[in-house]
């Protein structure tokens, strides 16, 4: 898919995690090593060049975004991976296809919480504690990401989209797979990766689905209830004993989220699937994506796998959903290049 790496080098503040800090299990900080913490290599076997590409640069996509901020650090999604919401507050969804207006805001706010799911708060301190085996406080890291042009890292957000690698042990360790291989997170897969990185995915979470290792104790595909009393706790005490409950797929918590809290301002009403098709997330069958590609499957949207009952009927792994674009605009405003 892509022939080029891009590999950059920093550090990993341990105290970024809840519940010192607010950092979630698949979203990292990393502060950048220096001017030549950016380096790519067009091809395999190509030596690295130092680059500059993002220096004073900004992502455009639903925002507006500095690649690196005012801290000299960039925002990591672990490619692959979708941890627990360790905290998601929804933002008020269109109606019947238009912006909500002011009082319709002042309206979903009422009911709306920065809402977390079971599993968010240990599957985050799980992360932290084996982050730990490589030290006490700032923590060697490599972040890689197999692209060609700057435009293919960030994602819609401003987050870098890569995996991360720390040594333990002596060895290096990939901080994706080990999140898939221990259970910490669901697979989650966009059009933006490559079929080898699906693949390696989905044979880690499968043992951990088939040892019922973290998560999938209690993984549910059934998206009928949503506890708003479920709330992030800042600073809480980590208590694994009773954090763990159903849990369902991250994204779908998400929507399931903002259904819930419009309904309950009675913004909305009707079912879920009726939600999701008048508000659609694309996506493919990881099967036929994987044979062929993004423009050849055909594309479907989440409503379509939701019964009448409110059953979800994929798999996590069975589904590869459609990146949203962005575009690294360089310090002159033009498209920036390596």
């Amino acid at each position: 898919m892509f022939s080029g790496l891009l590999e950059v080098s920093g550090t990993i503040d341990l105290s970024q995690f809840w519940p010192e800090g607010e950092s979630d299990a698949d979203t990292v900080k990393v502060l950048l090593s220096g001017p030549a913490a950016f380096r790519f290599r067009d091809q395999p076997g190509a030596s690295f060049k130092v680059t500059q590409a993002f220096e004073g640069a900004i992502v455009r996509g639903r925002v507006r975004e500095a690649p690196i901020d005012n801290k000299n650090r960039i925002t990591v999604r672990l490619q692959g991976v979708d941890a627990p919401e360790l905290h998601f507050r929804p933002v008020a969804p269109t109606i019947n296809g238009e912006k909500p207006t002011a009082a319709q805001k002042a309206k979903f706010k009422v009911p709306n919480g920065n809402f977390r799911q079971h599993f968010g708060e240990t599957s985050t301190t799980a992360l932290h504690d084996f982050l730990s085996e490589a030290g006490a406080g700032a923590i060697p890291c490599v972040v890689r990401t197999a692209v060609d042009e700057p435009s293919d890292v960030f994602d819609t957000f401003g987050r870098f989209i890569g995996d991360i690698f720390i040594q333990t042990g002596g060895e290096e360790q990939d901080v994706n797979h080990w999140l898939a291989a221990n259970g910490w997170a669901f697979p989650t897969f966009y059009s933006s990766m490559s079929s080898q990185e699906i693949n390696d995915i989905i044979a880690l979470t499968e043992k951990a689905r088939k040892a019922k290792a973290g998560i999938w104790k209690r993984a549910s595909s059934d998206l009928t209830s949503f506890d708003r009393t479920l709330l992030f706790r800042s600073h809480g005490q980590p208590d694994p004993l009773h954090d763990p409950g159903l849990v369902i797929l991250s994204k779908l918590f998400r929507r399931r989220s903002t259904f819930g809290v419009a309904t309950a301002a009675k913004l909305i009403s009707g079912s879920l699937k009726n939600y999701l098709k008048s508000h659609p997330d694309h996506c493919f069958h990881t099967d036929e994506f994987l044979v062929e590609g993004p423009t050849a499957a055909t594309p479907h949207t989440l409503d379509e796998f939701v019964s009448t009952t409110n059953i979800f009927s994929p798999a996590p792994k069975d589904l590869v959903f459609k990146e949203d674009p962005a575009q690294v605009l360089g310090k002159n405003g033009k498209p920036a290049e390596f």
